[in-house]
């Protein structure tokens, strides 16, 4: 039954770190179980907006799930918003796991929280399997498309089913497949201590100039009141590049291996993959969760791939209306509710 909702302004701190978000809940003195949302890779705010806005996943989720009796927590990433510190695409994830693990002992504290969930997205479900495999305090997880295989693997696989690493127009698509696999390699290597940095760079070059050179004239006049010109354009946003796939954040994302550390959490677990997902697919995590299932027993796991999702959990009839695929908040909602009456 759908349920008055109340917000509220919600801030927590690591160290000198400030996060800023929003608590709501239904009208009521409670407890309840309340579930903290973790974004993709990339900055976001609060709301995960895509599409210039017309897509606000969380703020999505939060309305049907507070309308359905449970309280979300949702912040802006750390560096980006209102929230301050480092960008979160410059920090490993073992800090931005104990960031994590401050907003969980916060809500923790609260007379009207009974148990206490992380659900995360992409990224934010890496994020969730280790936070919770570190801390019992977490009383379940839930990740919405997120990877199982490590981020060499997610790369490598993503050559083939993204596309991304043209550097030149007459290059076929098996060529850009080989050089995705190529940049994956690299990183692999140089996230391990190995070499890989000088082939990292020779790729990113080729990569940025071929984008760059290929911008409508209408995009590229735009860049140009930035830059003195196409040079320096080209020049920076390749030094920038670099920056990113060398930081101390994709060191972890290439290194650290979600399905090891889904063997060190023993909450309840929910694990969605949507059907049409090409990020992260169904085809090559479902072997990495097999294989933990062989070797680890859990005694309460569920897994469910959501027909017709993206990785977004939308679709092209739903995300235009700013809308999420039938059944997946449904079946999330009903979850935790069920659960609620044995939380810890």
């Amino acid at each position: 039954m759908a349920q008055d909702v109340l917000v509220e302004n919600l801030d927590f701190s690591n160290k000198e770190i400030k996060y800023s978000g929003v608590f709501s809940k239904p009208s009521g003195d409670g407890p309840f179980p309340v579930v903290i949302l973790l974004s993709g890779m990339g900055l976001q705010t609060r709301d995960w907006s895509f599409a210039g806005g017309k897509y606000k996943m969380a703020k999505v989720i939060a309305d049907f799930l507070n309308k359905e009796g449970i309280a979300v927590y949702r912040f802006d990433d750390r560096g980006y918003g209102e929230s301050t510190g480092s960008a979160e695409s410059e920090v490993p994830f073992d800090v931005l796991s104990a960031d994590i693990f401050e907003a969980v002992k916060l809500l923790k504290s609260r007379a009207d929280v009974q148990s206490v969930g992380l659900l995360g997205h992409s990224l934010g479900g890496i994020l969730a399997i280790m936070t919770a495999g570190e801390h019992t305090e977490v009383d379940f997880i839930i990740t919405l498309s997120g990877s199982y295989q490590n981020g060499a693997e997610i790369k490598m696989e993503q050559a083939s089913t993204l596309k991304r690493w043209r550097t030149s127009a007459e290059m076929t698509d098996e060529e850009v497949v080989r050089k995705g696999e190529e940049f994956a390699e690299a990183s692999l290597s140089f996230s391990n201590g190995g070499e890989g940095l000088e082939t990292m760079k020779e790729i990113l070059k080729e990569l940025v100039t071929f984008q760059i050179m290929t911008l409508p004239a209408d995009i590229m006049a735009e860049n140009l009141t930035v830059y003195k010109d196409t040079t320096e354009f080209i020049q920076k946003s390749y030094e920038g590049a670099v920056d990113y796939y060398t930081s101390a954040h994709q060191k972890s994302f290439i290194a650290y291996d979600p399905a090891e550390g889904l063997k060190k959490v023993n909450c309840p677990i929910l694990i969605l993959f949507g059907e049409k997902d090409n990020h992260v697919t169904v085809k090559s995590n479902m072997p990495k969760i097999g294989k933990t299932l062989l070797t680890n027993s859990f005694s309460d796991l569920t897994i469910k791939i959501i027909p017709e999702a993206d990785h977004g959990y939308s679709g092209p009839q739903y995300f235009d209306k700013g809308e999420m695929v039938p059944q997946v908040l449904e079946f999330i909602s009903n979850w935790i509710n069920f659960r609620k009456y044995y939380s810890k």
